[in-house]
C-alpha cells in the first residue's frame, strides 16, 4: 500500500491532471455500477453505455475543473491550512458547485441526444436538489481537505467521498429518463395551444 500511494505521489507531482483524470475516470466507473447493481437492481440489464459516458465525464470534464479550482483556490488565499483559510476556499469553491453541476447534468443529456427542451426542464427539475445535496457533502467535506489534507492527495481523498457522492449523481441524472422526454414535449404542446387559443 504504501509503495502503491508513492506511486500515485510521483505522478501526480509529474502529471496532475492526467493523473486526477484517470482516478475520476474510475471514481465515476464505480459510481455508475453501484448506481445500477446496489440501487437500481439492474443486473445484467446493466447499461454499459451509461457507465462509459459517466466515465468520460468524470476524466474529461469533473477532473480538470476539480483541479483547476483546488489549484485557483491555493493562488489566492495560499496554501495556509488553518481553519480560517480552508473557509475561504470552501467559499470560492462553492461558487463553482452550481455551474459545476448544471453543465455536468447538460453535458449528460447533451449525449444522450436528448432536446434543448428537455434538458431545460431536466435542469429546472433535478439541478436545485443536485446543488443541494453537493453542499451538505462537500462543504464538510472540503473544510476537511483543505484543512488536514495536502494539496498532492486532495482529489485522491475527495474521489473516495466521491464514489458515495457520484453513486448519487449518476442515479438522479438518469432517474425517470424513459417517458420524461415525452411529458415535456406534452407540456410543450399544451403550452403552445394554449397560447395559440389566446392570441386568437
Amino acid at each position: 500500500m504504501g509503495a502503491l500511494m508513492r506511486c500515485y505521489s510521483h505522478m501526480l507531482q509529474r502529471h496532475q491532471l492526467a493523473t486526477n483524470m484517470v482516478t475520476s475516470g474510475c471514481v465515476f466507473f464505480c459510481g455508475d455500477v453501484l448506481a445500477q447493481q446496489a440501487i437500481e437492481k439492474k443486473g445484467g440489464r446493466h447499461e454499459v453505455e451509461r457507465t462509459c459516458r459517466f466515465t468520460f465525464l468524470g476524466s474529461c470534464y469533473i477532473a480538470p475543473v476539480i483541479t483547476l479550482v483546488y489549484n485557483l483556490a491555493d493562488k489566492v488565499f495560499g496554501k495556509s491550512q488553518t481553519p480560517l483559510n480552508s473557509i475561504k476556499k470552501i467559499g470560492l469553491i462553492s461558487c463553482f458547485s452550481p455551474f459545476t453541476a448544471t453543465l455536468f447534468v447538460t453535458f449528460n443529456n447533451i449525449f444522450q441526444a436528448k432536446s434543448s427542451d428537455y434538458i431545460i426542464h431536466y435542469i429546472k427539475q433535478e439541478a436545485p436538489f443536485i446543488i443541494l445535496t453537493n453542499y451538505k457533502i462537500w462543504i464538510p467535506t472540503h473544510f476537511v481537505l483543505l484543512t488536514f489534507i495536502p494539496l498532492s492527495h486532495r482529489v485522491l481523498v475527495s474521489n473516495m467521498v466521491g464514489v458515495l457522492w457520484t453513486t448519487y449523481l449518476t442515479h438522479v441524472a438518469n432517474r425517470g429518463v424513459a417517458g420524461e422526454e415525452r411529458d415535456v414535449k406534452r407540456d410543450l404542446s399544451f403550452v403552445s395551444l394554449e397560447d395559440n387559443l389566446h392570441s386568437s
